[in-house]
């Protein structure tokens, strides 16, 4: 008889009986180390900013290519911007840099350059388009919840601010807020039941495994 064809249910049901403590004590250290690491971890939040693309006064065809993000060669500085052309520029170097000094993120997150402090940033920020209407969202995560709601914000006036040294265009208002971001009161990270549910189950099934394979002679 091989291994295989000796592993049976009854067989299983009967190890799981004979060494059910130490397979619960092992999942359960496993589950207590996790939750120690999880409240170790800096909890993350998550503030959003909801922006919403002006009606426009100009062409029908510029209405639509403003709620499209499309962007005509055309494009003149009366004709407002596109949701995409805001998209992009916010996600620039250019504008990412104006957001890493204002709040000294080189300091904030221990890099030792410009470049470095970017990258985290990009990485921490998601800008979106989320209908033909032109909805811009813009989510950005932060171990300081005060500081993911200024960041959020702070992308609104960096619209205009960019928009007043590259000379976009002249329509105003750019953009209207929907909805402005909020202080997040509720950590997004790290998930601590879910991931110590996660690991206890883990550990209880390899426990099981263990316990059933090294079982058989």
């Amino acid at each position: 008889m091989t291994k295989e064809e000796y592993i049976s249910f009854k067989h299983f049901i009967k190890v799981v009986r004979y060494r059910k403590i130490p397979i619960l004590i092992i999942s359960l250290i496993v589950a207590i180390i996790t939750l120690i690491v999880s409240l170790m971890i800096p909890p993350t939040y998550k503030a959003e900013t909801t922006l919403l693309m002006p009606e426009s006064t100009s062409k029908s065809a510029s209405a639509i290519s403003s709620a499209l993000g499309v962007l005509s060669p055309r494009f003149s500085s009366t004709q407002g911007m596109s949701s995409q052309l805001i998209k992009s520029m916010l996600e620039s170097r250019s504008c990412m840099s104006y957001v890493v000094k204002k709040f000294d993120l080189i300091k904030v997150y221990k890099v030792k350059d410009m470049d470095q402090a970017i990258q985290i940033l990009n990485k921490n920020t998601k800008i979106g388009i989320f209908s033909l209407l032109g909805v811009i969202k813009i989510q950005v995560y932060d171990k300081n919840p005060q500081r993911a709601a200024a960041l959020a914000n702070y992308y609104v006036d960096m619209i205009y601010l960019m928009n007043s040294k590259y000379k976009i265009t002249t329509d105003y208002p750019i953009i209207r807020v929907m909805d402005k971001a909020e202080v997040p009161k509720i950590k997004i990270a790290p998930k601590i039941k879910f991931n110590v549910l996660i690991s206890f189950l883990i550990a209880l099934v390899l426990s099981v495994t263990y316990y059933v394979v090294f079982s058989i002679e």
